[in-house]
């Protein structure tokens, strides 16, 4: 089992990777409306290579390093029998299908009304099939992603974590037969960006076999921890390497090879952050906030873009780059205000919601 400093040090880097994740998905500078499209798709150097540092580059470590913290934690201390696989499978009702559903259901909802409503139709830009449209297998494909995101797309990472807890299973076998042979293969796989199986992912099947590995073995999350000042300058050359290629022909591996100098790096790091009384209080209480801030921050971030998109209509650099900074601090911030304001009122039903957590 992990002692505290480690799972301190765990529970830090969640709010961090949350508020990665909200800039991945704050990306574009240009918001399509039913008749125009708002700001711009050429921008100057400045504002993209701020852009791609950030949303395409140190953000991109979020989401393997939550599948590889999520393979870690499920398998950790954990022995394989039909009884405790039953449980597993149990537990994740409350903490990943419940939230699920809920989550697709609302945003559902949010734009069926959206796109029904008269003073909201302009800020759908018609590229997609209207809710009011919709055949059986629509809803089943909105709600759950069968062969495209689902409706709340930031889920399709708890999708995949679901598909993934029920092939826990062959993890296990895997892991007691021929564990470094399919880390080598799915490595390999996920390098070169080939995967014939939409869900799970690559990503997701790596890095939480990886985690799941590590767990099994008995092994250290932070078993890097003594070369991190290397691993770490190492990242941050590769991350510049990353940014100033994009679109280059090797860019696609240089990233992928970032991407796992990164996990390193964020998972050292943490040992700082624990020693810094004000940072560490922050970040363990935020962590609390960490999933309903996942949860909400779409549709809210696309719908608090396109409002000041219409209302600014900015077209500058100087405003467009005000504007990728500012939008998603402003929705972490009040979405986290939200939070603490249902707590106080109905503590239960966020827990509910946010998986137990």
């Amino acid at each position: 089992m992990l002692d505290k400093i480690a799972s301190d040090r765990l529970k830090i880097l969640r709010f961090p990777l949350i508020v990665g994740v909200v800039f991945i998905h704050a990306y574009v500078t240009d918001v399509g409306f039913s008749n125009e499209v708002i700001g711009s798709g050429h921008n100057g150097w400045l504002l993209t290579f701020i852009r791609d540092l950030v949303s395409r580059g140190v953000a991109r470590i979020a989401v393997p390093l939550f599948f590889l913290m999520s393979g870690y934690f499920f398998f950790l201390g954990l022995k394989w029998s039909l009884t405790n696989y039953k449980a597993k499978l149990k537990s994740r009702i409350n903490s990943l299908l419940i939230p699920f559903l809920f989550w697709n259901i609302l945003t559902l909802l949010v734009y069926a009304a959206a796109q029904y409503l008269p003073v909201t139709q302009i800020y759908f830009s018609g590229k997609s099939s209207p809710i009011s449209e919709f055949r059986v297998y629509d809803y089943l494909n909105a709600l759950i992603g069968i062969n495209s995101y689902p409706i709340s797309y930031q889920f399709w990472f708890i999708r995949d974590l679901m598909v993934l807890v029920v092939l826990s299973p062959m993890f296990f076998l895997i892991i007691n037969y021929v564990p470094m042979i399919f880390l080598g293969v799915v490595s390999a796989l996920w390098f070169v960006d080939f995967w014939p199986v939409y869900i799970p992912s690559s990503s997701a099947i790596l890095f939480f076999y990886i985690g799941a590995l590590m767990a099994i073995s008995g092994g250290s999350l932070f078993r890097f921890d003594s070369n991190g000042n290397k691993i770490l300058i190492l990242y941050i050359l590769i991350l510049l390497i990353d940014v100033l290629t994009k679109g280059g022909l090797y860019n696609a591996y240089i990233h992928k090879t970032g991407i796992l100098f990164g996990i390193a790096s964020a998972l050292y790091i943490t040992q700082f952050a624990l020693n810094n009384k004000k940072i560490s209080s922050f970040l363990l209480w935020s962590s609390n906030t960490s999933f309903f801030v996942f949860a909400i921050h779409e549709p809210f971030l696309t719908i608090t873009r396109k409002i000041v998109y219409k209302l600014l209509e900015p077209n500058s650099e100087t405003m467009l780059l005000a504007l990728y900074v500012s939008i998603p601090i402003v929705v972490i911030a009040v979405s986290m205000y939200i939070y603490v304001l249902l707590m106080s009122l109905n503590s239960r039903f966020v827990v509910l919601i946010s998986g137990g957590r």
